[in-house]
């Protein structure tokens, strides 16, 4: 995947990339720490991958 794609999950909810980098190049991540240093909200993990995303936000609207 590259950066700048969409990710959708089971559950309906979309994530916008930053960075994905295999998890096996870490030894014990402090999420918070690379949360803040890959500018993102949200890491998700796939197998050995670890997805540094941004949370695309769903509105409730009211067709007029």
């Amino acid at each position: 995947m590259k950066r700048g794609e969409i990710i959708n999950t089971k559950d309906g909810e979309m994530y916008i990339l930053m960075r994905s980098i295999p998890e096996s190049r870490f030894n014990n991540p402090d999420m918070s720490i690379l949360k803040k240093y890959f500018h993102c909200d949200t890491v998700l993990r796939n197998g050995d991958t670890l997805y540094f995303c941004n949370h695309i936000k769903s509105i409730d609207y009211e067709e007029l």
